[in-house]
């Protein structure tokens, strides 16, 4: 009979490591479907808005902008137009190869950008076409408040900043531009930064 109090505990303790590891295992399962939604929250912005689209990846990018930029140089978020949300810019390639008349891989191209009509829905629009040749040597970055448009003979524009604005680069030449949301909904493009 003494063996039997042990037989309980031994089988209890068993009963609650079992319901402490289906917690566990519960909570990453969880998680893991959590992680992705928010992870993915701009390529579904995208897939609705340019079926057949995809944001680049930063594996598909120059190793030399893979060394420079954080995080994905195909994609940036930032107050774009004149409402308090978060939009995101990104550059998008189709899902299926081209060949060129020379025999070079691409995919068809576009530059975008999503402004958030709420916390889960985007309106998005394009701003520029090009084909995409692997890995990419155009890529995005975020330019701040107070930046100031430059004329042809380079004094400063009237065309300035209010938010934050849409910058593109490319490498090896360091071509630069940046988009500026205007009021009535357009943008416009400095060239040459």
């Amino acid at each position: 009979m003494s063996c039997w109090p042990q037989k309980l505990l031994s089988l209890n303790s068993k009963r609650k490591s079992f319901r402490e590891v289906s917690l566990a295992l519960l909570w990453i399962f969880c998680l893991s479907l959590l992680a992705p939604a928010q992870a993915d929250e701009y390529q579904d912005a995208i897939a609705k808005a340019f079926p057949g689209f995809q944001i680049l990846s930063r594996s598909e990018f120059d190793p030399e902008i893979q060394k420079t930029v954080k995080g994905n140089p195909g994609l940036i978020t930032g107050r774009f137009n004149d409402d308090e949300l978060e939009d995101f810019a990104a550059i998008i390639r189709s899902d299926v190869k081209q060949k060129s008349p020379s025999g070079k891989d691409y995919y068809h191209g576009k530059f975008v950008v999503c402004h958030a009509l709420d916390k889960q829905r985007y309106t998005c629009q394009v701003l520029g076409t090009r084909a995409i040749s692997l890995p990419n040597e155009l890529y995005l970055y975020r330019v701040g408040p107070g930046f100031n448009c430059h004329n042809d003979d380079g004094t400063e524009s009237d065309i300035t900043v209010k938010r934050d604005a849409i910058g593109t680069a490319m490498v090896p030449s360091n071509a630069a531009s940046v988009d500026i949301y205007m009021p009535d909904g357009t943008y416009f493009n400095c060239a040459g930064d």
